[in-house]
């Protein structure tokens, strides 16, 4: 008899095909173990603990309560402005503190970008409206109308701001704005200064009564050391004695 003739009739036996199917039985039941039995194990023997309070607090000291509580950490990419929480500290957890959750849980973290600041916008030559709703869009409040006087700028238009334009504010902060009166009584006009050596800047401040304010330096790769790149109030303004003048020059 050819070898498979033999070989079928081998395995038509029945004790054959028993095993056969003992065979597959053990392969299903071994693979259900695998795949579902033994995780449920696995996962009930797994004990909880109580996730810990890290809102609000700095990086390191976070990272290490979450390692010490037998939990892993992940901090969330985007983070979020917060009036409360200073920069760069947990603002959000997930889970919160207190829940209950498995050891070797991932707990996402959320930091504080700190209070949102914005740049006061350029208002000089704008009307008292106009003004009102730049700030408004920038997310600042106007505060105080002052008026002064200028040169060239007509009654009832902007001539600058306090803090001057340009400067970091945080939201919700409230910035003064100068309107031109069209009045020069009493007060002298601000001279253009850039590009004069700051020496001779306090001669002709001292010469006009006003006092020299903040003075920052900053890098000029087109400007000679020590000139002055830009003040504020700018030149044209007509200020009383005493005024502070801020200056930056070149490093």
């Amino acid at each position: 008899m050819p070898f498979q003739d033999r070989f079928l009739a081998f395995i038509k036996k029945p004790f054959v095909q028993a095993f056969a199917l003992f065979l597959a039985v053990v392969f299903i039941l071994v693979l259900l173990a695998d795949l579902l039995i033994m995780p449920i194990i696995a996962g009930s023997f797994t004990s909880e603990s109580p996730v810990p309070d890290v809102l609000g607090l700095e990086k390191a000291k976070a990272e290490e309560l979450i390692t010490k509580a037998d939990f892993n950490f992940e901090w969330l990419e985007e983070g979020r402005y917060s009036s409360d929480v200073p920069m760069g500290h947990v603002l959000v957890q997930v889970p919160v503190p207190g829940r209950k959750a498995k050891e070797g849980r991932t707990i996402l973290l959320t930091k504080s970008k700190g209070i949102r600041e914005v740049e006061i916008p350029e208002l000089r030559g704008k009307s008292q409206r106009q003004a009102e709703i730049s700030l408004t869009r920038a997310g600042l409040v106007q505060g105080r109308i002052i008026k002064g006087a200028h040169l060239s700028i007509p009654r009832g238009v902007v001539i600058r701001t306090n803090p001057s334009a340009g400067k970091m504010a945080r939201v919700g902060d409230t910035v003064n704005v100068i309107i031109s009166a069209g009045e020069t009584t009493g007060k002298k006009p601000l001279p253009q200064f850039e590009g004069l050596p700051l020496e001779e800047v306090f001669q002709k401040l001292e010469a006009l009564g006003f006092v020299v304010g903040d003075v920052k330096r900053q890098k000029n790769s087109d400007g000679v050391s020590g000139t002055v790149l830009e003040h504020s109030p700018k030149s044209g303004d007509f200020l009383p004695a005493g005024t502070k003048i801020d200056f930056v020059i070149v490093d």
